[in-house]
């Protein structure tokens, strides 16, 4: 009898499921899960092995095994197993293959139809790479669908939703954050608005992020390994799994204990549920903003939804389900399998395309089989059509295969909408954003300058990493779209523009306004961002530099430079609360991830003041060098760092103890700083020598100087982590860094 298969390839799970007869049931692909780890081994045979059987493998010999290499797709460096390339569409294949022929030979035989997922975040050229995982497989006739199409899908035919509700689809998995709004209308289920999604955020972060914990509280033991040599890459790999391991016992327990064995050196960490929570604190909240935004794509607002489902498996971290029902107010629901949705919408799709002529296979009956109700119509978006060529993909594969550098970046804006990539006789296409990649790299590489009309001072990125806004000193602040490089508005604000910030989900922009003359002006000004009109303008005390936002979105700190006061601001309202008393000349104002502590760099008075945030009084003023001018909470680690403009150093501050860690030399006159998205960098801007230092977190050392334009004010950070824009003020340009490469 026949049936059809639905397939999830996801980041760190693959899950696979089947529909026949009304019915849908998961296919069991792991030797006692229902799911299969997302791990590849290039065995010494020159076989590659997958899931359970690569796991075992992968502690002997940690050079022939890659997990997580879906993040790769599109990424122009090969994954090397064992000292051989392999391109990721290959990989993927695969995988896929094996996924096929693991279900045929428990099923007897190949399905009727066949449906892939992938993530509602990728744009144009993955999609077209990913088309080509497919083919390699032997598949030539198949459906994708985007992972919350499929979400979309199953939950339509679950009946979860009744007529007129509106349900917020939150999708939290290994390697990637999605979300979706789904509204039943007419008896049918449908995806509201546009589906939202954050790239390079899910599970494996976490774990990164107990592993860099471990690091920094065991004083760099991590950082000393030598990954060449094989005992410490096996230990490295051991003490991976057992990151796995405690985050998932965090989900039951309140603290665990991580062994850590080293080839030199054993001991054991002891990690609490609290300090996990947070490490990835700031990342959840990230994720609320983002599926704030795709219900205001359903022009909705939070209050309106009838609830937010979970999905995906690291939603089941108790802080999900809290911080979600804390900040949306709304009732959560918790999927009891929370990784098989996608596979068991997919495998209902399936259903509803037209027949496949492709060689498949079949399931195991775990979980029994439950009937599938009189389902849903599900409405969902029309399919994609491949918009490269498909000998794009495979040129990409023979040039990486064959070592020759190939750089593929995709044009696209945030809503998956594509834009030419043209192939030069070089066989390289040219475009502005690098949609995936490896952390952040030591040196990183200079992209194209791009010019603008007006001399820029600061510069920021909107959260979701689409957008620019440009201050520029004069009453005007530019809009740059990332992925074209162009900029789409000019915004006349009633005094000259100096920084700008953003609310956590991206809403509001706040604009310091001030002029330099005569003093008269000295407002922030509201900016919507949805139309970029300005909504409200408050005067404050004095000149306002760059004000910040709670993580919680709730309060805004304005320093006021001329005096010594901080300003707090009900984001809501618009209406001044309070004045916090500080040491004189507040330049600006970072939070710790938890939103608990606030730092104040107080420009005249060499020093960083720790103000809590509840109380809203100053615990204690740290000293450092001479007229620091800057700060910045690292996202990851109990870390800050501030520039010195007279000293032409940075301080890093272990905010545990609150105090000066070290004291790195910089360039002349560094004027701002950002960390890189994963916390492993610090970007210093010299405003004096015209250069950009790079500042290792964990060696606390410059890695890099890179040139800039003449004067360099300011510097933006992808959220993304894989580009940074410096502001040039005399050259009225932005210097490109591409940070992963």
């Amino acid at each position: 009898m026949g049936y059809n298969l639905g397939v999830d390839l996801g980041t760190t799970f693959v899950a696979a499921a089947i529909a026949r007869d009304g019915r849908t049931e998961m296919c069991t692909l792991g030797s006692q899960t229902v799911v299969s780890p997302a791990v590849v081994y290039f065995t010494e045979e020159s076989r590659l092995a997958f899931g359970d059987a690569a796991e075992r493998r992968a502690l002997s010999r940690p050079d022939r095994v890659e997990r997580a290499f879906k993040r790769r797709l599109g990424d122009p460096t090969p994954v090397v197993l064992g000292g051989v390339p392999h391109a990721v569409t290959a990989l993927m294949a695969a995988q896929l293959r094996d996924v096929l022929d693991t279900v045929a030979r428990v099923e007897g035989g190949p399905p009727d139809r066949v449906a892939l997922t992938y993530p509602a975040t990728w744009g144009p050229y993955r999609r077209e790479l990913f088309e080509e995982v497919p083919r390699l497989a032997g598949l030539h006739d198949h459906v994708t669908l985007t992972e919350p199409e499929a979400a979309a899908a199953f939950y339509g035919a679950s009946r979860l939703l009744g007529e007129g509700d509106t349900l917020a689809v939150y999708d939290l998995g290994g390697g990637t954050f999605d979300a979706t709004v789904l509204r039943k209308r007419g008896g049918a289920v449908e995806v509201a608005g546009d589906p939202d999604g954050m790239e390079r955020l899910g599970g494996i972060d976490f774990d990164e992020a107990i592993l860099q914990w471990i690091d920094y509280r065991h004083d760099g033991a991590l950082a000393d390994l030598d990954l060449s040599a094989p005992p410490a890459a096996a230990a490295m790999a051991r003490l991976r799994q057992e990151c796995v391991q405690a985050k998932e016992a965090l989900s039951a327990d309140v603290e665990t204990t991580i062994p850590v064995l080293l080839p030199h050196r054993h001991f054991f960490a002891r990690l609490t549920r609290a300090e996990f929570e947070g490490l990835i604190r700031a990342s959840v909240e990230s994720t609320i903003g983002t599926l704030v935004r795709a219900v205001h794509t359903a022009r909705l607002d939070v209050g309106q939804l009838s609830g937010v489902l979970l999905v995906g498996g690291s939603s089941r971290i108790p802080l999900v389900e809290r911080m979600v029902a804390a900040e949306t107010g709304r009732p959560t629901v918790t999927d009891a399998h929370p990784k098989y949705a996608v596979a068991l919408g997919a495998a209902i799709v399936a259903g509803l395309r037209p027949a496949t002529s492709v060689p498949s296979p079949r399931f195991a009956p775990e979980p029994a089989p439950a009937p599938v109700p009189a389902a849903a119509p599900v409405v969902l978006p029309p399919p994609r059509r491949r918009r490269l060529p498909v000998v794009l993909a495979v040129l990409a594969a023979v040039a990486l295969l064959a070592g020759t550098p190939l750089y593929l970046v995709e044009r696209e804006t945030g809503k998956l909408r594509a834009a030419p990539v043209a192939v030069t006789p070089a066989a390289t296409v040219v475009t502005t954003a690098l949609a995936a990649g490896p952390a952040a790299v030591a040196v990183p590489s200079l992209g194209r300058p791009i010019t603008l009309a007006h001399p820029p001072d600061f510069v920021a990125a909107t959260p979701d990493g689409r957008r620019l806004y440009i201050a520029s000193g004069e009453q005007t602040v530019s809009v740059l779209d990332v992925a074209t490089g162009t900029v789409t508005s000019e915004i006349p604000t009633p005094g000259p523009a100096r920084f700008v910030s953003f609310s956590p989900d991206g809403r509001y922009a706040y604009v310091s306004l001030w002029d330099q003359r005569d003093g008269q002006v000295h407002a922030v000004s509201v900016l919507d961002t949805d139309d970029n009109t300005i909504t409200k303008t408050f005067p404050v005390r004095t000149r306002p530099f760059l004000a910040a936002v709670t993580p919680d979105g709730k309060w805004l700190y304005v320093p006021n430079h001329d005096g010594h006061t901080v300003t707090v601001i009900d984001a809501e309202r618009l209406t001044q609360v309070t004045e916090i008393t500080v040491p004189p000349e507040p330049h600006y104002v970072s939070f710790s991830v938890d939103g608990t502590r606030a730092y104040v760099a107080d420009h005249e008075s060499d020093k960083i003041s720790v103000v809590d945030t509840a109380t809203r009084q100053v615990l204690t003023n740290i000293g450092v060098g001479r007229s620091p001018h800057a700060v910045e909470q690292n996202p990851h680690r109990p870390l800050l760092i501030n520039v010195n403009w007279d000293d032409d150093t940075v301080s890093l501050i272990d905010t545990a103890a609150d105090r000066v860690d070290r004291t790195v030399k910089v360039g002349d006159h560094p004027l701002n700083v950002r960390w890189s998205a994963d916390g492993r960098y610090a970007y210093v801007v010299n405003s004096g020598s015209d250069n950009v230092s790079v500042v290792r977190a964990d060696t606390r050392q410059v890695t890099a100087t890179l040139p800039t334009g003449n004067a360099p004010t300011s510097i933006a950070v992808l959220p993304d982590g894989t580009r940074a824009y410096v502001t040039n003020s005399r050259d009225k340009t932005l210097t490109v860094l591409n940070l992963t490469r």
